[in-house]
């Protein structure tokens, strides 16, 4: 998904979000006007015309349109588990799991787009673990295929197949499963046979 980060042009006096809302410093007034909306029909803001309170900008217009997926209220973003609210010199992202709401990151983040920015590149994760590979499909990994002992010679191999794909080995072996079932298990395109030196899959002949 696009995340609800400002690209901000501090000394143009300027700030675009996402979603297209524009933000910027026209006649001593900040101005705010969404996409499909023309500049001149741009509406003022309360907050100070000074560039140094872009910023603050910002904060009024996310508080007056929201961006899709958050809510705010009583000072604090909510989507789903996550929720950023202002901490000590900034603001923080948190997360509720099994009922618990925690602190997702030490970080301390100097506006709450940018934390919601944070928050929005985990929202897969749900209540996962934050580190690691993400979930596939929206489940969780929780099971570890069984390790394969290989000689020197069967590591360099694996290695310069997945690195001549462009693929993580766990890529490769889920791909190399889902292949299988459907090349030759469903399709029988390919037929498989075993050897004193491993197996090896034969591709089947197309009749003539």
């Amino acid at each position: 998904m696009e995340t609800t980060r400002w690209v901000r042009v501090p000394r143009a006096g300027e700030a675009t979000r996402s979603d297209g809302v524009f933000i910027a410093l026209r006649s001593g007034a900040w101005v705010y006007w969404s996409a499909g909306e023309k500049r001149a029909d741009a509406k003022k803001l309360r907050t100070p015309g000074l560039l140094a309170y872009l910023s603050r900008a910002i904060d009024e217009v996310d508080a007056l349109l929201p961006p899709a997926g958050w809510t705010f209220s009583e000072g604090i973003w909510r989507s789903g588990v996550w929720s950023v609210r202002p901490v000590e010199n900034g603001w923080g992202a948190f997360r509720t799991v099994r009922g618990s709401e925690d602190r997702a990151s030490r970080q301390t983040f100097d506006s709450a787009d940018r934390a919601r920015k944070w928050a929005e590149l985990r929202f897969e994760r749900g209540d996962a673990g934050l580190r690691g590979p993400k979930p596939r499909a929206g489940a969780r990994a929780t099971f570890k295929l069984p390790d394969v002992r290989v000689t020197e010679e069967e590591r360099q191999f694996a290695e310069s197949i997945v690195e001549g794909l462009g693929v993580s080995y766990s890529e490769f072996v889920r791909a190399a499963l889902r292949w299988a079932q459907e090349s030759v298990l469903t399709e029988k395109a390919w037929s498989v046979s075993k050897s004193t030196d491993g197996v090896r899959f034969q591709k089947q002949q197309e009749p003539a």
